[in-house]
Order: structure tokens, then C-alpha cells, then sequence
């Protein structure tokens, strides 16, 4: 397991790293869990997989973000990915994503972690505004984005040539 960037009370959030890389290709291997990523649908090919690592570890480098690697606290297992990374479809944004594995859906990791990186981003990083999309059928999705405080500001195919809702979550003001 590579350095503890911050952590939950159930998820340790590490900096990405290329030992990683063949639990992931297992995990994004698969098409359903990779329906609503990159665009095709598809399950991604092992070298796939290491071309987003490096850009992944790379993007930690630069920016102290990436999508990180989630480790589960209780077993100490890898169980997805999420986090924070620099985008340049609409002028440079900073999109918040997330993606587990299949056998880790519907236990709350996505809110927990999501909740985690924005807090993390605004504390630690600097960061003002926050952009994440979602496809509109991706429903469980969309939940965990409302209830982290996303706002959904419109639809557009800039983001990934796919039609998708586009949210984005604010700084909150504090009086």
C-alpha cells in the first residue's frame, strides 16, 4: 500500500502507484463495472489499465490530486478508486470521480469518499469548485452526487463526447 493521503472512518484514501495496477485491470476488466467510465462501455484491457495508472501517479505528482487509490480499512483490500483531478474540457476544472469495484457497490463508499474529497479539496487544496458528470441513467450516481451537495447545472457532450449531466458543487460560504 503506497503513502495515506487522508482517510474516513471506514477508507484509507493512498496515493496511486503502479503496484496497484493488476487489481485494478481485474476489477475494470469488467464491463458492468466499467458501463458508465470511459465512454464505451467496455471493460478495460490490462494496458489500458496501466496507461491510467501512469497518469494517475503522474497527476499526484504535479497536483498532490488524482484518483486515488481506496483501500478498505478493515481488510486492508483495494476496493476502487476516486478523487480529484485537473480536466481541461471548459477552461481548467477540477472534476470529483469515483469508481469501485462491483462487489463494493451499495455499502456507501461512494457518498463517504466523495463527502472526503471535496472536504479534502477545499481544506487542503485550495479548491473553490468542483466539476463531476454523470450518465443520466446512471441513477446511483446521480444520488451520491446530490447528496454531497452537487447541484446539476445542465447537460453537454464537451465533457467525454458523451451526452451527460454535468453537476457541480461550490465552496460552501461560510457568514
Amino acid at each position: 500500500m503506497s503513502a495515506v493521503v487522508f482517510e474516513t472512518d471506514r477508507l484509507l484514501i493512498c496515493e496511486p502507484c503502479m503496484d496497484d495496477v493488476d487489481v485494478f485491470a481485474a476489477m475494470w476488466a469488467d464491463a458492468e463495472t466499467m458501463k458508465y467510465v470511459g465512454g464505451d462501455g467496455l471493460g478495460w484491457t490490462h494496458d489500458r489499465v496501466v496507461r491510467w495508472m501512469e497518469r494517475q501517479v503522474e497527476c499526484h505528482k504535479a497536483h498532490q490530486m488524482a484518483q486515488w487509490t481506496v483501500v478498505l480499512k478493515e481488510s486492508q483490500g483495494v476496493i476502487g478508486q476516486g478523487g480529484l483531478e485537473p480536466i481541461e474540457f471548459n477552461g481548467r476544472e477540477i472534476e470529483l470521480a469515483y469508481q469501485f469495484g462491483k462487489k463494493h457497490w451499495g455499502k456507501g463508499y461512494a457518498s463517504e469518499l466523495a463527502i472526503a474529497c471535496a472536504v479534502y479539496g477545499f481544506e487542503s487544496l485550495n479548491i473553490h469548485r468542483y466539476v463531476s458528470m454523470s450518465y443520466p441513467e446512471n441513477t446511483t450516481s446521480v444520488r451520491v452526487l446530490e447528496k454531497v451537495g452537487f447541484q446539476f447545472i445542465g447537460m453537454s457532450d464537451l465533457y467525454y463526447d458523451t451526452m451527460l449531466n454535468v453537476y457541480e458543487l461550490n465552496e460552501p460560504i461560510e457568514d
